[in-house]
């Protein structure tokens, strides 16, 4: 494929248009401008792509200058690394700076400094994602120092030089979501080297960990993608507390058999990774992740629930499963549904939820009140035996409600 003879045409007009302010800014900036990584990458393999991942080799904060004027837009973020994030007309843009990195230790974050396209390009974690293409100056021309085309060609995953993974141990993440994205196999020495290193992943923080497991959850065979993750033994490297192997990729089919929004998606993982872990643990997990208090809260939840299935399963009268429910978040009720595979258990569930949960009395407060003469001390327990009545099909209408409560009222306060 000839990318630099008309790489414009490979991109939508949106995305054209883009190129083309990013072309003028670094004209104005004087800087020298480039397409690197996964989109030279897919547009070799000849898949469409809607990446728009950009490299200055010069002074950026010129170009970022003349490029919020050009675009009338600011980054929505960006980091000491002088990286650049812009959503523009809901596509996603990535600038940065061409640089070589210093890592001290394992795992730490890396030292910068500016660097040509070539050093740029060594820094980069493998030989398919080294490779670039210069927009400006013209003429387009390929920049393939590592022989990255070849490996495209080979469809293979190769590792850039022999240190990758202790300085940056997430790439053995990466390794593996390439992998099973493109389906290219691991090649050998790589594959050694993850086995070698793998303890290093030890060195990263929970949050850079947990972050690249979500990352996971972005792919387009998200089934296949987190089953990769019981190659090396990742996941007992990670935490010796998560399923073994088999459960974990047993859990996955949920993700074969519906669509989940990315929230959804993420508590899902995070209780099949906490599934056989008993309350300390499962604090310890929680803190070392620095969940949020939200999530915490639905993953203990969550870990009460599983302990009950098999008996709430048997359970007979409906407002005795309500009552029980009640004291659970929602949300770790909904996820419980989703992740179990009790058919009884989900069937409760989704009572609640969709009915149960929903019913109230048929008359409010004050007409309950006027109607059997109580004082407003005793309303709650009225309306708790009211719900209850209606969840067991005892009450269907205002009528039923009345009678019922005259009896109530006989049975209670007289």
């Amino acid at each position: 494929m000839n990318l630099h003879k008309d790489i414009k045409s490979k991109f939508n007009s949106d995305e054209q248009e883009l190129l083309n302010y990013a072309e003028l800014a670094a004209k104005k900036s004087y800087v020298k401008l480039y397409l690197v990584g996964g989109p030279v990458r897919d547009l070799l393999l000849g898949n469409v792509s809607h990446d728009l991942d950009l490299l200055i080799e010069g002074e950026i904060d010129l170009f970022i200058a003349e490029f919020n004027k050009i675009t009338h837009s600011e980054p929505i973020r960006s980091s000491q690394f002088k990286t650049f994030k812009y959503k523009i007309n809901d596509y996603e843009i990535d600038i940065a700076l061409a640089r070589t990195e210093i890592y001290k230790f394992p795992g730490s974050l890396p030292e910068i400094t500016p660097g040509s396209i070539t050093k740029d390009l060594y820094r980069r974690d493998f030989t398919i994602n080294a490779i670039a293409l210069q927009i400006f100056p013209k003429p387009y021309k390929i920049i393939d120092p590592i022989n990255g085309i070849e490996e495209v060609r080979n469809k293979i995953i190769k590792i850039i030089h022999e240190k990758s993974f202790q300085d940056d141990p997430t790439r053995i993440f990466r390794a593996l979501r390439y992998s099973t994205r493109l389906n290219f196999p691991i090649d050998k020495n790589t594959s050694i080297l993850i086995n070698r290193d793998i303890n290093y992943l030890n060195t990263l923080s929970a949050k850079r960990i947990i972050n690249e497991l979500f990352k996971y959850l972005t792919e387009k065979d998200i089934y296949k993608s987190l089953s990769s993750l019981t190659k090396y033994d990742l996941l007992h490297i990670i935490d010796r507390n998560f399923p073994t192997n088999e459960n974990f990729v047993k859990h996955l089919n949920i993700f074969k058999e519906q669509i989940f929004s990315i929230t959804e998606k993420e508590l899902i993982l995070l209780a099949i990774l906490s599934s056989t872990m008993n309350q300390n643990k499962l604090n310890n997990f929680i803190s070392r992740f620095s969940l949020s208090k939200r999530i915490s809260r639905i993953l203990i939840d969550l870990n009460k629930i599983n302990k009950k299935i098999s008996y709430i399963s048997f359970m007979k009268r409906p407002s005795s499963i309500a009552n029980l429910f009640d004291k659970y978040d929602v949300e770790a009720l909904r996820i419980a549904s989703i992740v179990t595979r009790n058919k009884k258990f989900t069937e409760h569930i989704n009572n609640y939820l969709n009915i149960w949960a929903k019913i109230k009395p048929y008359n409010n407060g004050d007409e309950i009140i006027e109607m059997i003469s109580i004082d407003k001390t005793k309303l709650s327990l009225i309306i708790e035996k009211l719900r209850n009545a209606q969840i067991n099909g005892k009450i269907n209408s205002k009528s039923d409600e009345k009678i019922f409560l005259e009896k109530l009222n006989k049975q209670l306060f007289k």
